[in-house]
């Protein structure tokens, strides 16, 4: 796999804790949009105009790409970590979840906070990543 392709992965990991705050902000913007006052007084407003806000704004909330993509994401790493075992878990949790790491793949498995060897634990990493990638369609078959 690419070294590009795993940095991309491993992005959208670290962003996973933040990503239902990134919705909720992006359906924020869709139903509050900034408008412009007119300062045109008295000028060229049609009054016969329908306010069809509530069914516009359903509309661009169910349709925009940024917030699906969101959704997508979350979806595909939520899927990714329930099909995963416990040592996994801790190991992905550990690198990208935790705003500061405090160990390595190394650190986790000489504190005995992972239950396998040195080599397991990258190669569940790798597993991982590869997986994600796969369901991102990112993995290229290099």
């Amino acid at each position: 796999m690419k070294r590009s392709t795993i940095r991309t992965v491993e992005d959208l990991l670290r962003d996973y804790p933040e990503i239902d705050k990134y919705i909720e902000d992006r359906e924020k913007e869709l139903r509050y949009p900034m408008t412009q006052d007119d300062e045109n007084i008295g000028g060229g407003r049609s009054q016969s105009l329908r306010n069809e806000r509530a069914l516009t704004m359903l509309i661009t909330i169910d349709e925009d790409r940024r917030l699906n993509t969101l959704k997508r994401q979350r979806e595909v790493i939520d899927d990714c970590l329930d099909g995963v075992g416990e040592d996994t878990q801790v190991i992905i949790g550990e690198l990208y979840f935790r705003k500061r790491p405090q160990y390595t793949v190394d650190g986790l498995v000489v504190n005995h906070l992972v239950h396998c060897s040195r080599r397991s634990a990258y190669r569940l990493k790798k597993e991982f990543i590869s997986k994600c990638a796969k369901r991102f369609g990112l993995y290229d078959l290099d």
